[in-house]
């Protein structure tokens, strides 16, 4: 195998792969199931509670749900042709759009360990965030008549499930790996997670509760990625090139 292949989360150590591999057996669950939301899973004698874990959605007709329906509606109607510019370039979900909109021109694309590690974690992160969303099922804002509709931002509509928010779940994981390299940065990093995942309430791609659920998830991928021995020794290795890219030390 490549040194720099990508490595599956069955590889992970397995504490931590308990808490992650489950996500990704949901794809077998059939869908009426999911519609039960059934969200426990066994392995190697582990009951794992997705639920709990990451969370699961307001139902689609509850008080919750409807609220933050409105929530969604209000942001849309009143966002600035600015906010709905940054909101729009926040779509990618990209490294360099996450620093970017920092105000950061950091170029640690260039770096390739540093892009491959990076582009690994998202890999992860994907594995993690298909079976979830094989759960869930939730339309997005804009595809929902309540009286009025959403109106989303011009350009690209994302498809799929709306929960959890995959944009939540890169910034979290951007912030957790980039905060272990430059912990003096760590408070600027959050503050881009929340810019990040509030760019997909403005656009009405997101229900509020996607944005946490999506969060946990990153985070959880970024622990498990740090505590595996291969995968740590690698990010050391970079550690220098990430500050020094930031202007540290």
């Amino acid at each position: 195998m490549p040194r720099h292949a990508p490595r599956s989360l069955f590889r992970l150590p397995l504490k931590v792969a308990a808490i992650l591999v489950p996500a990704a057996l949901l794809v077998s669950l059939s869908p009426a199931a999911a519609q039960q939301r059934t969200s426990l899973i066994w392995l190697d004698s582990t009951k794992i509670d997705i639920a709990r874990t990451i969370g699961l959605p307001p139902a689609q007709n509850s008080p919750e749900n409807r609220k933050e329906f409105e929530e969604v509606l209000q942001l849309t109607l009143s966002r600035t042709p600015e906010r709905e510019k940054a909101a729009i370039a926040d779509q990618y979900q990209t490294l360099a759009r996450f620093l970017e909109g920092m105000g950061v021109d950091a170029k640690l694309n260039e770096h390739r360990e540093v892009r491959l590690l990076f582009r690994e974690a998202q890999v992860e992160l994907g594995i993690l965030l298909l079976g979830v969303r094989r759960l869930t099922a939730r339309q997005r804002p804009f595809t929902v008549w309540n009286k009025v509709r959403v109106k989303p931002c011009p350009g690209g509509r994302p498809e799929g499930t709306s929960f959890p928010s995959t944009h939540a779940a890169t910034a979290a994981l951007y912030a957790a790996l980039l905060g272990e390299a430059v912990p003096e940065m760590k408070d600027k990093f959050e503050e881009r997670v929340a810019s990040y995942d509030e760019s997909r309430l403005i656009c009405g791609f997101h229900y509020r509760s996607d944005l946490p659920a999506g969060d946990k998830a990153g985070r959880l991928v970024a622990t498990a990625l740090l505590l595996d021995r291969a995968f740590r020794s690698r990010f050391d290795e970079t550690r220098a090139e990430i500050r020094k890219s930031f202007g540290l030390t």
